[in-house]
């Protein structure tokens, strides 16, 4: 496949379905290209090489889109950004739970799933429930129900989702989810400067927030693991943020990633890349501790900017957690009792149970913990050994 022809047939392909021609600043090239490239890879199966395709055409369209309506619209680069509460961590590591929880303050505002995915027309406070996208956006995530993803990380589209699936710079197709059958463009994602697609994606919370604001008092919460490789840029463009950086035994969260990344790309590969030895070596001796070490130093760096929360405390007293998260914040004097009720609702059924027991994907507690920046990042902070897999937050702390 040519790399250049199939990167312009993306971009001819998004511009015909938009109806609009002006993609702006070139960077996104950079990713755009990479991720072309790998779709040329035999491994993929022809249904994956088309599915994924159709993410970069989606990706380009949502650009065209979000850039007309600034370009229409200049006073929306005047919306002000609240502070936030940014939750970060590893993923897998209770990032979606915090989340979830910190969304029920009464003066929190989240940026949920379908105005991420279809951020234009922006979202308008009256009709904010009622949008005819949050059943389109639904119907796309119902059609996966009963599979893996359901039991270990499932979003409806009036939830808080992950910031990534906002991103315009063809930076966060699938939420980075593709990574494994897309090496090319992950070793983009994860080596190159990424501070052009945090600067507008502060443009895309501004329009999100511009018929639509958070209240008087208010902050915002928002979430995603995939910055923590480049939380001080990331920091530094959204200057409002303060984070909370979930902790937890690295082994788990790298076994449960896996898990949940062979159900994903078994859709899109002939051969599993997690199943071979080198992706694992590389997720343990590279990429977990390049994220562990960014976030350690931007913890050095920012103290006043970060708070760690331990897995362990998350899961044993959700409730004295998120107090302790949004102490920052006005008082609301009936979290406790919105958070206890939320996870009744989770245990009664209202989610998909996690799965009792997880293949270890050929992982090894020992062998990871033994990796010098991990067992120093987790002595730092007071991460312990999870002898047993923790799931299920109780509902009373």
């Amino acid at each position: 496949m040519d790399t250049t022809g199939e990167v312009d047939r993306i971009l001819a392909d998004a511009a015909e379905e938009a109806g609009l021609d002006d993609f702006g600043e070139t960077g996104f090239l950079g990713p755009l290209s990479a991720y072309a490239a790998d779709l040329a890879q035999p491994n993929l199966t022809e249904f994956g090489r088309q599915f994924l395709r159709s993410r970069a055409v989606r990706e380009v369209v949502r650009r065209l889109r979000v850039l007309e309506t600034l370009r229409d619209r200049p006073e929306i680069a005047a919306v002000p950004i609240p502070p936030i509460v940014y939750i970060t961590g590893l993923e897998r590591s209770g990032t979606t739970l915090l989340h979830n929880l910190l969304a029920l303050h009464r003066d929190a505002r989240v940026l949920r799933r379908w105005e991420l995915l279809e951020p234009v027309p922006p979202p308008e406070q009256a009709t904010y429930d009622t949008d005819a996208r949050i059943a389109r956006v639904q119907g796309e995530a119902d059609m996966l129900r009963g599979t893996l993803l359901e039991h270990m990380h499932w979003v409806n589209a009036t939830d808080p989702e992950e910031c990534v699936c906002g991103f315009i710079d063809c930076v966060s197709m699938l939420a980075w989810a593709a990574g494994p059958c897309m090496p090319t463009w992950w070793r983009f994602l994860t080596e190159e400067n990424l501070r052009p697609a945090f600067e507008n994606y502060r443009r895309v919370v501004q329009l999100l927030l511009w018929k639509h604001p958070v209240e008087p008092g208010g902050f915002l919460v928002l979430k995603a693991p995939q910055i923590s490789r480049h939380v001080a840029q990331f920091a530094e463009v959204f200057p409002e943020a303060r984070f909370v950086i979930t902790d937890r035994d690295p082994y788990r969260c790298i076994v449960s990633l896996a898990v949940l990344g062979r159900a994903i790309v078994e859709w899109f590969c002939e051969v599993n890349p997690l199943a071979d030895d080198g992706h694992r070596s590389k997720i343990t001796s590279d990429q977990v501790p390049r994220k562990l070490a960014s976030i350690a130093e931007f913890t050095t760096d920012a103290a006043s900017r970060a708070m760690h929360v331990p897995y362990p405390e998350l899961m044993r007293a959700p409730v004295d957690v998120v107090q302790q998260a949004l102490e920052a914040n006005a008082a609301d004097d009936e979290l406790s009792a919105k958070v206890v009720a939320y996870l009744e609702r989770q245990q009664a059924g209202e989610r998909a149970a996690p799965p009792a027991a997880l293949d270890s994907m050929g992982y090894d507690q020992a062998g990871v913990w033994g990796d010098p920046v991990i067992r120093s990042y987790c002595d730092r902070f007071g991460i312990e050994p999870e002898r047993t897999r923790l799931i299920g937050a109780a509902p009373a702390s």
